[in-house]
Protein backbone atom coordinates (compact mmCIF):
# COMPACT_ATOMS: atom_id res chain seq x y z
CA UNK A 1 0.00 0.00 0.00
CA UNK A 2 1.20 3.27 -1.00
CA UNK A 3 -0.53 6.52 0.65
CA UNK A 4 0.47 9.62 -1.87
CA UNK A 5 -0.54 12.97 0.25
CA UNK A 6 2.15 14.63 -2.38
CA UNK A 7 -0.40 13.39 -5.54
CA UNK A 8 -3.29 12.62 -3.77
CA UNK A 9 -3.23 8.66 -4.56
CA UNK A 10 -3.50 5.55 -2.55
CA UNK A 11 -2.85 2.61 -4.76
CA UNK A 12 -3.32 -0.91 -3.11
CA UNK A 13 -1.00 -3.58 -3.48
CA UNK A 14 -2.79 -7.05 -4.54
CA UNK A 15 -0.90 -10.01 -4.37
CA UNK A 16 1.25 -10.97 -7.71
CA UNK A 17 0.33 -8.22 -9.86
CA UNK A 18 3.66 -7.00 -9.98
CA UNK A 19 2.77 -4.75 -7.19
CA UNK A 20 6.15 -4.53 -5.78
CA UNK A 21 7.82 -3.61 -9.26
CA UNK A 22 4.79 -0.55 -9.29
CA UNK A 23 5.61 0.79 -5.71
CA UNK A 24 9.06 0.59 -6.91
CA UNK A 25 8.44 2.91 -9.70
CA UNK A 26 5.93 4.46 -7.84
CA UNK A 27 8.50 5.43 -5.22
CA UNK A 28 10.64 7.73 -7.44
CA UNK A 29 7.97 10.36 -6.98
CA UNK A 30 6.66 10.27 -3.32
CA UNK A 31 6.71 13.39 -1.27
CA UNK A 32 8.32 13.39 1.97
CA UNK A 33 5.57 12.66 3.86
CA UNK A 34 3.82 10.02 1.97
CA UNK A 35 3.73 6.78 3.31
CA UNK A 36 4.96 3.43 1.47
CA UNK A 37 4.14 0.01 2.87
CA UNK A 38 4.72 -2.03 -0.14
CA UNK A 39 7.93 -2.85 -1.98
CA UNK A 40 10.28 -1.17 0.60
CA UNK A 41 13.04 -3.95 0.33
CA UNK A 42 13.01 -3.41 -3.36
CA UNK A 43 12.89 0.27 -3.49
CA UNK A 44 16.06 0.61 -1.70
CA UNK A 45 17.41 -1.98 -3.71
CA UNK A 46 16.61 0.40 -6.82
CA UNK A 47 18.59 3.26 -4.79
CA UNK A 48 15.25 5.06 -4.54
CA UNK A 49 15.32 6.66 -0.81
CA UNK A 50 12.62 5.86 1.84
CA UNK A 51 10.38 8.70 2.48
CA UNK A 52 10.96 10.65 5.46
CA UNK A 53 7.93 9.73 6.84
CA UNK A 54 9.02 6.16 6.77
CA UNK A 55 12.10 6.81 8.62
CA UNK A 56 10.50 9.29 11.48
CA UNK A 57 7.08 6.59 11.91
CA UNK A 58 9.57 3.61 12.23
CA UNK A 59 11.75 5.26 14.81
CA UNK A 60 8.56 5.88 16.81
CA UNK A 61 7.28 2.23 17.33
CA UNK A 62 6.16 2.25 20.55
CA UNK A 63 6.61 -0.49 23.63
CA UNK A 64 10.55 -0.67 22.79
CA UNK A 65 13.20 -1.22 25.22
CA UNK A 66 16.11 1.18 26.64
CA UNK A 67 18.24 -1.38 24.77
CA UNK A 68 16.01 -1.51 21.63
CA UNK A 69 15.92 2.31 21.42
CA UNK A 70 19.49 2.73 21.78
CA UNK A 71 19.70 0.20 18.82
CA UNK A 72 17.09 1.88 16.80
CA UNK A 73 19.42 5.34 17.11
CA UNK A 74 22.49 3.20 15.83
CA UNK A 75 20.37 2.05 12.95
CA UNK A 76 18.61 4.73 12.20
CA UNK A 77 21.65 7.42 12.03
CA UNK A 78 23.60 5.14 9.44
CA UNK A 79 26.58 4.43 11.80
CA UNK A 80 25.67 0.46 11.32
CA UNK A 81 25.38 1.22 7.25
CA UNK A 82 22.62 2.65 5.34
CA UNK A 83 21.39 -1.19 3.90
CA UNK A 84 20.60 -2.02 7.64
CA UNK A 85 19.15 1.16 8.19
CA UNK A 86 16.91 0.84 5.19
CA UNK A 87 16.16 -2.67 6.81
CA UNK A 88 15.26 -1.29 10.23
CA UNK A 89 13.11 1.12 8.59
CA UNK A 90 11.09 -1.80 7.01
CA UNK A 91 10.42 -4.32 9.50
CA UNK A 92 9.45 -1.46 12.33
CA UNK A 93 7.51 0.23 9.72
CA UNK A 94 5.23 -2.52 8.79
CA UNK A 95 5.09 -3.75 13.03
CA UNK A 96 3.67 0.25 13.46
CA UNK A 97 0.99 -0.54 11.36
CA UNK A 98 0.57 -4.15 11.53
CA UNK A 99 -2.20 -3.07 14.29
CA UNK A 100 -3.56 -0.70 12.20
CA UNK A 101 -3.83 -2.53 8.89
CA UNK A 102 -3.85 -6.44 9.87
CA UNK A 103 -1.65 -8.61 9.67
CA UNK A 104 -0.17 -8.05 5.89
CA UNK A 105 0.11 -3.54 5.66
CA UNK A 106 1.65 -3.89 2.30
CA UNK A 107 -1.40 -6.00 1.06
CA UNK A 108 -3.98 -3.82 3.64
CA UNK A 109 -7.88 -4.48 2.87
CA UNK A 110 -9.77 -1.81 1.73
CA UNK A 111 -11.67 -1.64 4.32
CA UNK A 112 -8.82 -1.09 6.88
CA UNK A 113 -7.07 1.42 4.63
CA UNK A 114 -10.98 3.13 4.72
CA UNK A 115 -10.57 3.33 8.85
CA UNK A 116 -7.55 4.17 8.86
CA UNK A 117 -7.38 7.22 6.58
CA UNK A 118 -11.08 8.23 6.42
CA UNK A 119 -9.97 12.13 5.01
CA UNK A 120 -7.51 10.47 2.48
CA UNK A 121 -10.22 7.39 1.48
CA UNK A 122 -12.96 9.82 1.01
CA UNK A 123 -10.98 12.13 -1.24
CA UNK A 124 -7.91 10.29 -2.81
CA UNK A 125 -7.62 8.34 -6.28
CA UNK A 126 -7.44 5.14 -5.48
CA UNK A 127 -5.91 2.64 -7.86
CA UNK A 128 -4.98 -1.24 -7.79
CA UNK A 129 -4.22 -4.08 -10.29
CA UNK A 130 -6.13 -6.95 -10.67
CA UNK A 131 -5.11 -10.67 -12.59
CA UNK A 132 -6.53 -13.69 -13.57
CA UNK A 133 -7.09 -15.57 -10.56
CA UNK A 134 -5.81 -19.14 -12.38
CA UNK A 135 -2.89 -17.05 -13.64
CA UNK A 136 -2.57 -15.54 -10.46
CA UNK A 137 -2.37 -19.60 -8.66
CA UNK A 138 0.07 -20.62 -10.62
CA UNK A 139 2.38 -17.27 -10.21
CA UNK A 140 1.91 -17.37 -6.56
CA UNK A 141 2.92 -21.50 -6.44
CA UNK A 142 5.76 -20.69 -8.00
CA UNK A 143 6.91 -17.58 -5.44
CA UNK A 144 5.75 -19.52 -2.31
CA UNK A 145 7.98 -22.42 -3.44
CA UNK A 146 10.86 -20.47 -4.60
CA UNK A 147 13.20 -21.75 -1.22
CA UNK A 148 11.80 -25.17 -0.70
CA UNK A 149 13.74 -27.73 -1.01
CA UNK A 150 11.03 -30.50 -1.75
CA UNK A 151 7.56 -28.30 -2.46
CA UNK A 152 4.42 -29.58 -2.79
CA UNK A 153 2.77 -30.49 -6.06
CA UNK A 154 0.49 -27.50 -7.49
CA UNK A 155 -2.29 -30.13 -6.65
CA UNK A 156 -1.59 -30.04 -3.13
CA UNK A 157 -0.73 -26.33 -2.70
CA UNK A 158 -4.35 -25.23 -4.13
CA UNK A 159 -6.49 -27.79 -1.69
CA UNK A 160 -4.29 -26.36 0.65
CA UNK A 161 -5.29 -23.47 -0.02
CA UNK A 162 -9.25 -24.27 -0.08
CA UNK A 163 -8.81 -26.36 2.89
CA UNK A 164 -6.96 -23.49 5.13
CA UNK A 165 -3.96 -25.46 5.44
CA UNK A 166 -0.77 -22.91 5.45
CA UNK A 167 1.34 -26.41 4.61
CA UNK A 168 4.12 -24.80 7.20
CA UNK A 169 4.16 -21.51 5.85
CA UNK A 170 3.90 -21.74 2.16
CA UNK A 171 0.24 -21.25 1.97
CA UNK A 172 -0.07 -17.48 2.28
CA UNK A 173 -2.17 -15.93 4.91
CA UNK A 174 -4.85 -14.05 2.67
CA UNK A 175 -4.55 -15.60 -0.28
CA UNK A 176 -7.74 -13.84 -2.09
CA UNK A 177 -7.08 -10.33 -3.59
CA UNK A 178 -11.22 -9.38 -3.34
CA UNK A 179 -11.17 -7.97 0.64
CA UNK A 180 -7.91 -5.80 -0.67
CA UNK A 181 -9.54 -3.50 -2.92
CA UNK A 182 -13.45 -4.66 -2.21
CA UNK A 183 -15.60 -3.37 0.71
CA UNK A 184 -19.44 -4.38 1.31
CA UNK A 185 -18.20 -7.24 -1.85
CA UNK A 186 -18.49 -4.37 -3.67
CA UNK A 187 -15.03 -2.66 -5.95
CA UNK A 188 -14.57 0.26 -4.02
CA UNK A 189 -11.35 1.73 -6.13
CA UNK A 190 -11.65 4.54 -8.44
CA UNK A 191 -9.04 3.21 -11.03
CA UNK A 192 -8.70 -1.16 -11.84
CA UNK A 193 -5.85 -2.34 -14.14
CA UNK A 194 -6.01 -5.46 -15.40
CA UNK A 195 -2.35 -7.49 -15.24
CA UNK A 196 -2.67 -8.59 -18.52
CA UNK A 197 -2.79 -5.28 -20.11
CA UNK A 198 -0.32 -3.72 -17.49
CA UNK A 199 1.50 -1.16 -19.47
CA UNK A 200 -1.47 0.00 -21.62
CA UNK A 201 -3.62 0.36 -17.98
CA UNK A 202 -0.59 2.07 -15.96
CA UNK A 203 -0.27 4.40 -18.82
CA UNK A 204 -3.75 5.58 -18.36
CA UNK A 205 -4.11 5.50 -14.95
CA UNK A 206 -1.26 7.28 -13.56
CA UNK A 207 -1.69 10.69 -15.36
CA UNK A 208 -5.14 10.94 -13.89
CA UNK A 209 -3.87 10.41 -10.33
CA UNK A 210 -1.07 13.04 -11.04
CA UNK A 211 2.02 11.24 -12.09
CA UNK A 212 3.84 11.85 -14.86
CA UNK A 213 5.03 8.32 -16.31
CA UNK A 214 8.06 7.54 -18.53
CA UNK A 215 7.56 3.60 -18.38
CA UNK A 216 10.09 2.60 -16.39
CA UNK A 217 8.79 -0.43 -14.66
CA UNK A 218 11.52 -3.05 -13.00
CA UNK A 219 11.41 -6.48 -12.25
CA UNK A 220 11.54 -6.52 -8.51
CA UNK A 221 10.75 -10.15 -7.85
CA UNK A 222 12.88 -12.63 -10.14
CA UNK A 223 12.61 -16.08 -9.58
CA UNK A 224 15.88 -18.44 -9.89
CA UNK A 225 13.74 -20.49 -12.42
CA UNK A 226 12.83 -17.85 -14.55
CA UNK A 227 16.74 -17.81 -15.27
CA UNK A 228 17.55 -19.57 -18.82
CA UNK A 229 18.26 -23.57 -18.52
CA UNK A 230 16.93 -23.18 -14.95
CA UNK A 231 14.49 -26.27 -14.66
CA UNK A 232 11.15 -25.44 -13.59
CA UNK A 233 8.28 -28.03 -12.24
CA UNK A 234 5.62 -28.93 -14.40
CA UNK A 235 2.26 -27.40 -13.78
CA UNK A 236 -1.38 -28.13 -15.09
CA UNK A 237 -4.59 -27.51 -14.17
CA UNK A 238 -7.19 -30.56 -14.24
CA UNK A 239 -10.69 -29.98 -14.14
CA UNK A 240 -11.04 -30.49 -10.46
CA UNK A 241 -8.13 -27.73 -10.05
CA UNK A 242 -9.64 -25.80 -12.01
CA UNK A 243 -13.17 -25.79 -10.65
CA UNK A 244 -11.57 -25.30 -7.24
CA UNK A 245 -9.93 -22.16 -8.16
CA UNK A 246 -13.10 -21.03 -9.52
CA UNK A 247 -15.27 -21.14 -6.49
CA UNK A 248 -12.24 -19.91 -4.31
CA UNK A 249 -11.95 -16.85 -6.27
CA UNK A 250 -15.56 -16.47 -7.56
CA UNK A 251 -16.39 -13.08 -7.12
CA UNK A 252 -13.51 -11.61 -9.09
CA UNK A 253 -14.23 -14.09 -11.70
CA UNK A 254 -17.67 -12.75 -12.09
CA UNK A 255 -16.68 -9.34 -11.26
CA UNK A 256 -14.18 -9.09 -14.48
CA UNK A 257 -14.97 -11.86 -16.26
CA UNK A 258 -12.08 -14.19 -16.29
CA UNK A 259 -11.97 -17.61 -17.95
CA UNK A 260 -10.05 -20.58 -17.10
CA UNK A 261 -7.28 -21.77 -18.44
CA UNK A 262 -7.93 -24.26 -21.80
CA UNK A 263 -6.51 -27.46 -23.08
Amino acid sequence: MILSHQHRFIFLHCRKTAGSSISVALARSLGPDDLQLSGLKETFEAGIPYTRRVYAEAARLPGRTALTRIEDRLHFAGALGPWRRAERARKRIHARYRPILGDFPYHARAAAIAAAFPREWAGYAKFCVVRNPWDRMVSDYFWRTRDVQAPPSFETFIKAIRDGDTLGGIVPGEPDNWPLYAIDDKVAVDHVIRFENLTAGLAEVLPQVGLTWDGWLPRAKVLAADKPGTPRPEVSYTPELTRIVGDLFAREVAAFGYLPPTG
